[in-house]
């Protein structure tokens, strides 16, 4: 994460969460010299977005940006939702997604390779995430994780079932 989505994420962490949002991921995207804000969220309650949400959110976002101004050159803001591959960006995610299946990606090796696809066990009594693949139970820290994601084909198949 560079310094701006830092400084983006500290301004809007508490603000959204007042507001009843889970700040889920900001990301700072520099295509061609245009410059893209993604800012993807949730609500508190039900972990769903829709796109009056977006719209709300998206009024209030720009608004308070634009008093602070972190990013100095024009840019578009985008906001979103989850998503059905919805990133794992803080270890509560990995309570609150207990049982679903996701694709989780290591910083480093482990038993030969960084990409592991399993079911989420929770977090252990040690802070440690567990993860229930074929072959292994696993457990990892929170920062040896690169990047995680609910698994989108599992997560396509839940839908189509509910």
């Amino acid at each position: 994460m560079s310094i701006i989505e830092e400084q983006i994420r500290e301004l809007l962490f508490l603000r959204l969460k007042k507001l009843g949002y889970h700040l889920i991921r900001c990301k700072l995207i520099n295509v061609y010299g245009k410059k893209t804000l993604q800012i993807m969220t949730e609500r508190i309650k039900d972990k769903k977005m829709e796109i009056d949400d977006c719209v709300f959110l998206s009024k209030h976002i720009s608004t308070f940006l634009e008093v602070h101004d972190p990013i100095s050159s024009s840019y578009v803001l985008e906001v979103s939702s989850g998503g059905l591959a919805r990133p794992l960006t803080m270890i509560d995610d990995y309570k609150s997604f207990k049982d679903s299946k996701a694709k989780i990606v290591l910083k480093q090796k482990f038993l030969g390779k960084k990409t592991y696809i399993g079911f989420l066990g929770g977090i252990d009594k040690n802070g440690k995430i567990l993860l229930e693949t074929e072959e292994h139970e696993m457990k990892f820290n929170f920062l040896e994780i690169e990047k995680a994601n609910i698994d989108l084909d599992w997560s396509i198949k839940q839908n189509q079932a509910n």
